[in-house]
């Protein structure tokens, strides 16, 4: 291959590789670039866009002349909600959808995890989980206190020790301070914080009758509207703001995103189920459960990464688990207090069937009617489904895919949504999926730590001696490592083979040429740590990796 083609090839891969992400939505693909949104349809459409603070404005929407299948949004705002109309053209008459652009906010797209149990931090990645103990409410607490304008919280069930002290305290002492602060709490559940709320915060139950489930989510958003980009934030997970379930024995995460756009998104959400974008909710307005709509944004860029947000039951989640599922290339990894969903259980049992022998789970002792845990040990074997025997509930609802695999698309999907047909179909819930290494490692060892408790033996994937074939037939190990890095492929290379590495800011900081390729070792022990990205060239084509020093 001339030397200056693939220099232009190397130079062309590196800048798509760092200045753009995608995400695959229903009938399209979004693309972020630094000015602008590109709109990938599946098939030619008739399409529009509206902005303004109800989508009431046309905004432009650019369809490319060499490409009838792609749109573009230019010079759109940061932190903006755009309603896209559309028409595929490609067969059948299915009439107009509707889908949501999140625009890219200025915030500062920091995402913080944190455990209220033990983690095992040996199988840290570069940055270490962070196990709270007793003092998550302490975490919340300090965000509250922080809070200036808006407080909106969606909670299944919540306890205080008094209107004074704790949560409570908190939100009282918020609302005090000028805060706008809404309630939204399950209607079925004896909540005892909420009678220690001031008489003076609004607030709102869900309905009780046989059409509805739980409104089971555990969610806060904070300043959603604040001018300071960087004041937005959003609190979910699995946690209860119950004695047990934040002190313990049973077993929680929250996870903290500070991001505007994202803070708009559950705003839309918390509204609906409000009935109204005022301090003042209007119940004949509102909607739960099955009556809500698909109104909200799926994809976010956070920071250069891209995050999913879903909720239920509008949102077809269960379908999102799956795809989750199904995209694992090397290992697949489960803490869930429970699954009787035939179709997750079933897409599991097929994944591992097909060669993911790293497929491990740990589940909670609780076996309610439909529980697929009895299946899953009988098809994927009870060295690989664990249960979790230790005291209190196994509460989590989280699933990491590809945490040995940086070169594949690491992610953890989390939230309030158990892998039941309620959680599918009646109970208002929300779930994230966050594309991203290191938030996923952090949720592996937590991971980690509760299924060797339950007695199960973790094994990696891709150590020298048990590699799964990869896509693009390269292999890095130890990844991570101390500085010492081994490339090989998979075969023989012809030819010359460019490797080169760049740190995180983009700058190179290896070069080689390798003859008859078949591995290298690299040597980065003087470097600082953190993630490396490793392009390889050569006249097979050009592959992209990930490697983290720590």
């Amino acid at each position: 291959m001339n030397k200056h083609v693939l220099l232009s090839i190397l130079f062309l891969q590196f800048h798509l590789f760092y200045s753009q992400i995608s995400s695959k939505e229903r009938d399209y693909v979004i693309t972020y670039h630094p000015q602008s949104i590109d709109i990938q349809f599946t098939s030619p459409v008739i399409a529009k866009a509206y902005g303004g603070k109800n989508n009431e404005l046309e905004i432009p929407f650019e369809k490319k002349a060499s490409d009838p299948y792609l749109y573009t949004l230019q010079d759109v705002s940061p932190s903006s909600i755009i309603k896209l109309d559309y028409q595929l053209l490609g067969g059948g008459d299915e009439g107009f959808r509707t889908g949501f652009i999140a625009t890219p906010s200025k915030s500062s797209g920091t995402i913080e995890v944190f455990f209220n149990h033990p983690v095992d931090t040996n199988y840290s990645q570069g940055q270490n989980a962070v196990n709270l103990g007793n003092t998550l409410d302490d975490k919340l607490i300090s965000y509250i206190n922080g809070c200036s304008s808006t407080l909106d919280i969606a909670i299944y069930n919540s306890f205080s020790p008094s209107a004074t002290a704790g949560i409570a305290g908190a939100i009282n002492d918020a609302f005090q301070r000028g805060v706008q602060v809404r309630v939204i709490y399950d209607g079925g559940t004896g909540s005892a914080m909420i009678p220690l709320l001031n008489s003076a915060i609004p607030k709102l139950a869900s309905p009780k009758n046989i059409n509805y489930g739980l409104m089971h989510n555990k969610f806060v958003v904070f300043d959603a509207n604040a001018a300071d980009a960087n004041k937005p934030l959003v609190w979910t997970g699995s946690t209860n703001w119950t004695v047990v379930q934040i002190d313990g024995p049973d077993k929680n995460s929250a996870i903290v995103i500070q991001d505007q756009s994202l803070a708009l998104g559950y705003q839309i959400e918390f509204e609906e189920m409000w009935g109204s974008s005022t301090a003042t909710p209007i119940p004949f307005n509102s909607r739960f459960g099955p009556y809500k709509l698909d109104n909200t944004p799926h994809t976010y860029n956070i920071g250069g990464r891209i995050v999913n947000s879903y909720f239920s039951p509008s949102d077809g989640v269960n379908e999102k688990i799956i795809e989750a599922v199904n995209s694992a290339d090397t290992d697949l990894n489960i803490a869930t207090m429970l699954i009787t969903r035939t179709d997750i259980s079933s897409a599991l049992i097929d994944k591992y069937s097909n060669g993911l022998h790293a497929t491990q789970l740990v589940m909670d002792t609780q076996n309610p009617q439909g529980n697929q845990k009895a299946l899953l040990q009988a098809e994927i074997g009870a060295a690989r489904v664990r249960t979790d025997a230790s005291k209190g509930v196994m509460h989590h609802k989280f699933m990491v895919v590809d945490n040995y695999n940086s070169s594949s698309d690491p992610l953890v999907l989390v939230g309030s949504h158990n892998w039941s047909s309620a959680a599918e179909t009646k109970n208002d819930e929300n779930t994230l999926i966050v594309h991203d290494l290191n938030i996923a490692n952090q949720y592996y060892q937590a991971f980690a730590y509760l299924y060797q408790l339950s007695g199960g033996v973790i094994i990696n994937p891709l150590s020298v001696g048990n590699s799964p074939e990869l896509a693009n037939h390269y292999f890095i190990y130890p990844n991570p490592s101390t500085g010492i890095f081994n490339i090989k492929s998979e075969k023989a290379v012809s030819g010359n083979t460019d490797i080169r590495i760049y740190d995180a800011t983009g700058r190179r900081i290896f070069h080689q040429t390798v003859s008859q390729f078949r591995m290298s070792s690299i040597d980065l022990t003087h470097q600082p740590n953190g993630i490396y990205y490793v392009v390889i060239a050569n006249e097979a084509g050009v592959n992209h990796l990930k490697m983290i020093k720590h």
